[in-house]
């Protein structure tokens, strides 16, 4: 009873990022985001982005959207999903927990913190974190007014927070390219 009286009474961290683009974009991180929800992991489990996400495929619910590969702008089944990591990168930064693995975006993507993001892909780049507290933690995901809000709830055993911030050492300015194409 003592035990159940701790368990997930404190949120940890969260934040909420506003989701835009195509329908498709915006059900692929619905569909992300409902994967993620509900997940627990107990003392020294790593979460595994890709594997709680599974593969995106158009059977299992995922559309066409845009997708930064190889420095260009594409579609690709699933595009979007990335939102749904970051997201969760941000609160588990946020939650003060231990980062595993995590790549960012080639490009800023917008819709999140300036160094805050997380990029992903199937059998590509993966995001992991670990749960380095002493006591359960729950991950709780929500989509409603094109908003997608991220918490965490577990244990805590003290007064510590955590504030993120950023600065930007330098820009790297770009170059228009125009092609004709056939």
């Amino acid at each position: 009873q003592e035990m159940e009286a701790a368990l997930f009474r404190d949120l940890l961290g969260t934040t909420t990022t506003n989701v835009s683009g195509t329908s498709a974009r915006r059900g692929n991180v619905k569909l992300a985001g409902a994967a993620v929800n509900g997940t627990i992991l107990n003392p020294g489990d790593i979460f595994d982005y890709n594997k709680v996400v599974g593969e995106r495929t158009t059977a299992r619910g995922y559309g066409a959207a845009a997708t930064y590969v190889n420095g260009q702008t594409v579609d690709t089944v699933g595009g979007g999903i990335c939102q749904v990591s970051s997201t969760v990168y941000l609160a588990s930064l946020l939650s003060n927990l231990e980062i595993v693995e995590r790549y960012n975006h080639r490009f800023y993507p917008g819709y999140i913190t300036l160094g805050m993001d997380a990029t992903v892909s199937w059998g590509g780049p993966e995001f992991r974190f670990k749960n380095n507290t002493d006591f359960p933690i729950r991950i709780d995901v929500t989509y409603a007014n094109s908003k997608l809000t991220v918490s965490f709830y577990g244990t805590k055993t003290d007064d510590t927070y955590v504030k993120m911030t950023h600065k930007v050492i330098s820009t790297t300015p770009y170059n228009v390219v125009r092609q004709e194409t056939t």
